[in-house]
């Protein structure tokens, strides 16, 4: 799998975290790994993917 591939997922399981619950995002029940806002291994992925990819691109050369 690509990594530009890897991020479109990521970004999507992002996104369903954050707009499920308008009135309270990060709040459980959308997702079926959910148990709150430190208890989901796809959140978890998503946050990881995208830091190591942030760290990659910003770093000086």
């Amino acid at each position: 799998m690509s990594t530009a591939t890897e991020l479109f997922m990521a970004k999507r399981v992002l996104d369903a975290h954050w707009t499920r619950a308008l009135d309270r995002p990060w709040r459980a029940g959308g997702c079926l790994e959910c148990r709150g806002h430190s208890d989901c291994r796809q959140l978890d992925w998503a946050l990881a993917l995208m830091a190591e990819v942030a760290s990659v691109m910003l770093q000086k050369r």
